[in-house]
């Protein structure tokens, strides 16, 4: 039997501890929470010593402020189904804050009941998945950000559209958005939220299922009515093992819909999608 020289050993040694590094810096990297989870809704939030009223001095009479206009509301069909109320802080979130973070920052998406509370980013150098591994500061985190591509507008008034998260295994970013695959949580969980510098969106979640790798804007063309309806049908009746959907929801071309899309335990060349329709749009005062 021939003998290994030396240096082969030695050279194979130093590749299985590189092998061995990398596979823990994966691991840290994967495991580790994102810096977004160490922010809330709060940190971004009016003071409420800002806001508060001044007590009349005897030299200043008090005045009377005039009766504020009910907020604009624009209401569409909630198709007979009972919705979870918004986040309290919804009129009061800023903006102009967590601008100051990221400029790249242009929504917060909320679901009740899930681990998913964060900033929406959407890149404005080009590079449209610059947010699959770099956080709200852009720097570099395996576990990225929940971002939209350059193919949708910043305002959610596309046809559709798409959101992109990580299926992290701490449970972080849009992994718990697994839960809908329980027909339990599926019945009781409906609603999706998305606060705007000017609006509060509010969706109805009515699907959720296991979809091929396609990229979603590419393989329909949503300015086309025809091929937009041929989508909205895959989301009605998706072709899937472990679809969820809501009865009584029906699509039409003038309808909003919000598409989550994360990864799933079965292979790269899958994604779990969480569809969302669009039903009610509150008007806020931009913070």
């Amino acid at each position: 039997m021939k003998k290994i020289k030396k240096p082969v050993w030695i050279a194979i040694l130093i590749i299985c501890v590189a092998v061995i590094i990398g596979a823990v810096i994966f691991l840290i990297n994967y495991f580790r929470p994102p810096v977004e989870d160490s922010l809330s809704r709060d940190d971004f939030t009016e003071s409420s010593s800002e806001t508060a009223t001044q007590q009349p001095t005897e030299a200043t009479a008090p005045t009377v402020a005039p009766p504020q206009k009910p907020t604009a509301t624009k209401t569409l069909s909630t198709f007979g189904q009972k919705l979870a109320p918004p986040p309290e802080d919804w009129s009061t979130l800023s903006f102009d804050e967590l601008m100051k973070k990221n400029p790249d920052i242009y929504a917060w998406l909320y679901i009740p009941n899930t681990n998913v509370d964060y900033p929406v980013c959407q890149s404005s150098d080009g590079n449209d998945d610059f947010y699959l591994d770099h956080n709200i500061y852009k720097e570099y985190q395996f576990s990225g950000t929940i971002y939209s591509q350059s193919l949708n507008k910043r305002d959610f008034n596309d046809p559709v559209t798409v959101l992109y998260g990580h299926n992290m295994l701490n449970g972080s970013m849009f992994a718990s958005l697994h839960n809908f695959e329980d027909d339990d949580f599926f019945k009781k969980n409906n609603t999706a939220f998305v606060i705007t510098k000017d609006k509060l969106l509010t969706y109805l979640i009515y699907s959720a299922y296991t979809y091929d790798d396609r990229h979603i804007l590419y393989s329909f063309k949503m300015d086309d009515e025809a091929s937009l309806r041929s989508y909205q049908e895959s989301t009605l009746k998706p072709r899937s093992y472990d679809k969820q959907v809501r009865k009584g929801v029906t699509l039409n071309k003038d309808n909003k819909i919000l598409t989550l899309s994360t990864c799933t335990n079965d292979g790269g060349n899958t994604r779990y999608l969480v569809q969302g329709v669009l039903v009610d749009v509150k008007q806020r005062k931009p913070q």
